[in-house]
């Protein structure tokens, strides 16, 4: 079997040590900041020790190559995201539901709209990143609390498979959001489209 050419995306090593932590995460930054202001392909490892201000060679103590920075940042980048969703979504639980999805909807677009290179569009320069990116999804960190938020308000729901309708309203959101960061194809403002995402989420959920 032929070996495969594909670079190494898995491994990295695993820093122990403060200092360590702290260089790692500086590579990580370095490589997010170079991203959004210079491009994906000004993102070489040179660059982004440079920026680190680290040396080339204490990059490669850490990750073997770009696309190994690229994976702990998408890491990074979804864990955080994740953190703020369960943390938001906690502090509604009692709430209303429609008031309670329109405050989360904002707070995932914003997220979107901050992220939005590494969290979709990443793929499309690294291609070997897309299976990788599918498994650590936001909705797959959250989907816990996501279904007891669900749960707490199933007094309000018609819905009865509750994580089938979750699967249907996240799609449904993310890939309303996806079109309109990138092409906003109508005359709504960011607060109309939360605004119908919210009534089109609580009428599938409710009616």
């Amino acid at each position: 079997m032929p070996k495969s050419t594909a670079p190494d995306v898995g491994w990295r090593k695993n820093p122990k040590q403060q200092r360590a932590v702290i260089t790692a995460e500086a590579l990580t930054e370095a490589t997010r900041q170079i991203i959004v202001r210079e491009g994906f392909k000004n993102a070489t490892t040179n660059r982004i020790a440079e920026v680190a201000g680290v040396s080339v060679g204490s990059l490669y103590q850490y990750f073997p190559n770009k696309q190994a920075i690229v994976k702990a940042l998408i890491e990074e980048t979804v864990s955080s995201a994740a953190t703020r969703i369960r943390v938001c979504l906690r502090e509604l639980m009692d709430a209303p539901l429609e008031p309670a999805l329109h405050q989360i909807f904002k707070l995932l677009f914003e997220i979107y709209k901050e992220n939005y290179f590494i969290l979709f569009d990443i793929v499309d320069e690294i291609p070997e990143m897309r299976e990788y990116s599918k498994s650590i999804s936001i909705g797959i960190y959250t989907n816990s609390t996501n279904v007891a938020f669900l749960e707490q308000h199933a007094h309000e729901l018609s819905v009865t498979d509750l994580r089938s309708a979750l699967m249907i309203v996240e799609q449904a959101t993310i890939r309303n959001m996806q079109h309109f960061i990138t092409e906003n194809p109508t005359n709504l403002t960011e607060d109309q489209l939360i605004d119908e995402l919210t009534k089109m989420a609580v009428n599938y959920l409710t009616k």
